[in-house]
């Protein structure tokens, strides 16, 4: 059955503005605390062992050595371990990383230690032994929660699968939260010795997240939709509640989530949607074609499918009379530049759609973000559909 969702009353709209003025002045304040402690960090001795952090589910995390080899669970810490200059490191994978080949090409050839929320511990232990024994050189990388199904793909589940292993330090972080990635990017910094690293990348991210909130800053907030995927029909419609990362990723983009619900990914009617009259749209198909493969979508194999993404919305009983669908406001957008480490690309691309008049220019920012990664821009490919402005 659908969930249903009320108007706020005037004094919890004003309580919410508040709360939101508050929560960015928290979030600038953390962001300038961890650059001057990275500053500082980089500026001492980084030879110091063991090094101790608490990780994003509350866990302290020791290494008592430099870290030599890394196993990443998540394509987050995939990319992080890269930004930070330890791509080479990387001794695992799972298979999640080894399909994005064009992403992760100099992974390819590393050992594949399970699926996105299916590890083989065993094989993780005898990745991790050298000889007889198992040097504290190791560092594997989880999400801090997350189940599918009912079963854990979290730093619980890994923590507790690596038990009978000594030595191999387990940490946990989510990487994929504009509020939380600059912590969690500061904390890896420390565990790999790379803080100079970390706050060479926070500094140049947050370069880009101010551009993005000075373009929307004081402007009227556009009511956003955002869909998963319709799942069985018009009645069970997977979105993004508030506590998504795209959730997140849309507010500080400049828009105003319409499900403001607190689960992650709560499912609504097509009706309830329609009652809402959203301003915009946007869409994040997992995938347009099944032999999908590289950075964005291909105009001449991909083109007509996100077309017919968009007019498949377009067609829903009631659709031509919200905004979004009228204006012409439904938008495809590459669910990979959403979540991750190149997050701020995803808020840039996303401020854009909401506001097409804005001087901002997300393919020169995703271009720089892939140069870091030692990638170059896929020139011609889509990331938003159709083109915003």
């Amino acid at each position: 059955m659908a969930r249903d969702h009320f108007p706020l009353s005037p004094g919890s709209v004003a309580m919410e503005k508040e709360l939101k003025s508050v929560k960015k002045f928290l979030a600038l304040t953390v962001m300038a605390l961890y650059l001057s402690l990275l500053a500082a960090a980089a500026a001492a001795d980084s030879g110091e062992y063991p090094r101790t952090i608490t990780d994003s589910s509350g866990r302290e995390v020791k290494v008592e050595m430099p870290i030599e080899r890394i196993i990443v669970l998540t394509t987050e810490s995939a990319e992080a371990v890269r930004i930070l200059g330890d791509g080479d490191t990387i001794v695992g994978v799972t298979d999640l990383i080894i399909q994005q080949s064009d992403y992760f090409p100099e992974l390819q050839d590393r050992e594949v230690v399970g699926s996105w929320n299916e590890f083989d511990y065993e094989k993780i232990g005898r990745l991790a032994t050298e000889g007889d024994r198992i040097v504290p050189d190791i560092l594997v990388i989880c999400y801090p929660s997350g189940s599918y199904n009912g079963a854990s793909y979290a730093v619980d589940a890994v923590a507790a699968g690596l038990a009978p292993f000594q030595n191999i330090a387990v940490a946990a972080f989510d990487l994929n939260r504009p509020q939380t990635m600059a912590r969690e990017l500061a904390d890896l910094g420390v565990l790999l010795g790379r803080e100079a690293e970390a706050s060479d990348f926070l500094r140049w991210n947050e370069e880009h997240l101010q551009a993005v909130k000075d373009a929307v800053s004081g402007r009227e907030r556009p009511v956003v939709y955002a869909e998963r995927e319709a799942g069985s029909g018009m009645g069970e419609i997977s979105t993004y509640g508030r506590g998504s990362a795209l959730h997140d990723l849309m507010e500080e983009a400049g828009g105003s989530n319409l499900v403001q619900e607190q689960a992650s990914y709560p499912r609504v009617s097509w009706e309830w949607v329609v009652t809402r009259e959203p301003d915009v749209i946007i869409l994040t198909p997992r995938t347009v074609s099944p032999d999908w493969k590289g950075l964005g979508w291909d105009p001449s194999r991909d083109g007509e499918a996100i077309q017919e993404i968009i007019n498949q919305v377009a067609s829903r009983p009631g659709a031509e009379g919200v905004p979004a669908v009228e204006e012409g406001r439904v938008y495809v957008v590459y669910r990979d530049v959403l979540f991750g480490m190149d997050s701020v690309v995803g808020m840039t691309y996303l401020a854009s759609v909401f506001y097409p008049d804005a001087r901002l220019d997300p393919g020169a920012v995703y271009a720089e973000y892939l140069d870091r990664l030692g990638l170059s821009y896929p020139q011609g490919r889509i990331f938003v559909y159709p083109s915003p402005g």
